[in-house]
């Protein structure tokens, strides 16, 4: 165990010492988590948090109207009952929710986060997922005032929300990260400063924050003691980490962390390592080929493009993709719109192309990939056989920018790049909105016709978003969004 890891052991356990000594009398148990991240979060406020980081403490540190069981069932959270009647929800909020200053949540709170989160201002990356309520939408778009809302607090204990349409998932919306209460007068006193450190977040779900060192970067939550739901948190703390100059399986292996975040590319060694591994697959890996190329000059890539010659090449928690779909939608596309594969063909069809080029040569092109994961290796699976067939030779080329690389969804500027897209929920209408600049499709069959119809998109391969522990660790559960996993639930033996 490091150093480190003992100090914080020893300063934690004198803190539970002298709180059982105070006689509190309450009964949980002593233990605590370390988890390690792959990314350090740039923000906890609720509304704008976006990375997996960020979700997954958000989902901890704050609680919503309702919030999702360990079954997978949709509960109770701030909200002690509903009804639902003619488009409108309401609720009643119980009467012992509190933030972690003492403060009582009240449906004002409520009514103050929806407001914020549909303000174009605030560019809620989940914005869309609240656009059933009343005038949800035309506000975001800047068309209607975030007064006319459909969401009214009648009182501090009771919430009104009015649909626009019927949205079958809008409780599970309600447990995610967008819809979390914000206090106005203690948002206001953070003067834009909300959400960016320990002074400026209060808490009202299972944990609270009390410290966040960005410097020798760590964040601790500790057991909320002024929650009064049922998510009672069973352990203690959790410590968060982020040593990115250290591998998660050697970091699990040697004491330093108990769960983590694990790269793809680690999953043999973490399950050698005789760790435990939950995961979700939400991740499709995209080919976009560049529309400087001529409609036959893609095609010919296309037809010469097959997952019998790169599967060989996937890493640990990789399969090859037949639609731009991961397995979390629920969506069967396979095939649908895709060009198959006929070498044949895809060099008779580059032979005539290059014979009419300067000098009948197919110009140096580049194939950049997002660095991650060991994809390094599918990258060069794939221009290895194109090279080999239609003699055309490609380079390969890392980028860590992701946000960089996702534009070519859209403008395709670049000859070839080779990036993931994350399903960050099981809506489609929400993982369509990737491709919104692209494509005006509403259904998945259709959307999936268009964006491979013309060979500038092809679907690689799905990866999942993994999560790994050590065996003493009970009641792990990874929801596919939001997050992923509950700490309160969790039992370290």
């Amino acid at each position: 165990m490091s150093i480190f890891k003992k100090i914080l052991s020893a300063a934690l356990s004198l803190v539970l010492v002298l709180g059982c000594l105070s006689g509190c009398g309450e009964k949980y148990t002593d233990s605590y988590i370390y988890f390690e991240l792959l990314k350090k979060p740039q923000t906890l406020d609720p509304q704008t948090a976006q990375s997996d980081s960020e979700l997954l403490i958000v989902r901890n540190i704050y609680e919503g109207l309702m919030r999702t069981a360990e079954d997978g069932t949709i509960v109770g959270g701030v909200s002690d009952s509903y009804s639902y009647e003619n488009l409108t929800y309401t609720f009643n909020l119980k009467d012992d929710a509190v933030w972690s200053n003492g403060e009582k949540v009240t449906a004002y709170d409520f009514e103050y986060g929806l407001r914020r989160a549909v303000d174009p201002k605030i560019k809620a990356p989940f914005v869309s997922r609240l656009f059933a309520i009343s005038n949800a939408e035309a506000i975001n778009s800047g068309n209607a005032d975030v007064s006319t809302l459909g969401v009214k607090a009648v009182d501090e204990k009771t919430l009104i929300i009015t649909l626009c349409r019927e949205d079958n998932n809008f409780l599970k919306t309600l447990t995610t990260s967008v819809c979390m209460p914000c206090n106005e007068e203690f948002f206001e006193s953070s003067i834009g400063k909300y959400g960016l450190d320990t002074e400026n977040i209060i808490s009202n779900g299972s944990y609270r924050l009390t410290k966040w060192n960005k410097e020798d970067f760590g964040i601790r939550l500790y057991k909320n003691e002024e929650y009064s739901g049922i998510f009672d948190a069973q352990n203690a703390a959790v410590f968060i980490s982020c040593i990115e100059d250290e591998s998660q399986v050697t970091r699990l292996s040697d004491g330093d962390s108990d769960m983590a975040f694990m790269p793809c590319n680690e999953l043999d060694a973490a399950k050698a390592a005789g760790m435990k591994t939950a995961n979700v697959q939400n991740i499709c890996w995209l080919l976009t080929l560049s529309r400087n190329y001529s409609s036959e000059v893609r095609r010919a890539f296309a037809l010469a493009f097959s997952s019998d010659v790169y599967s060989s090449s996937l890493p640990d928690g990789f399969t090859a993709a037949k639609s731009v779909y991961p397995e979390i939608l629920g969506i069967n596309a396979d095939g649908i719109g895709a060009t198959e594969y006929n070498i044949g063909e895809a060099k008779s069809v580059m032979s005539a192309q290059i014979a009419a080029m300067t000098d009948s040569k197919f110009p140096q092109t580049t194939l950049y990939y997002y660095e991650t994961d060991g994809v390094k290796g599918l990258a060069t699976a794939i221009v290895g056989h194109w090279q080999q067939n239609l003699s055309t030779f490609v380079n390969i080329q890392t980028s860590t920018n992701l946000a960089v690389m996702q534009t070519e969804i859209c403008e395709s500027t670049l000859d070839f790049a080779l990036f993931p897209v994350t399903a960050k929920s099981d809506s489609f209408s929400e993982y369509a909105k990737n491709f919104a600049a692209v494509s005006r499709a509403t259904t998945p069959d259709t959307l999936q016709q268009e964006l491979l119809g013309d060979n500038n998109i092809i679907p690689v391969a799905h990866q999942t978003t993994n999560i790994s522990y050590i065996p003493s660790l009970e009641n792990v559960v990874m929801e596919e969004d939001n997050g992923y996993i509950d700490f309160s639930i969790i039992i370290k033996r």
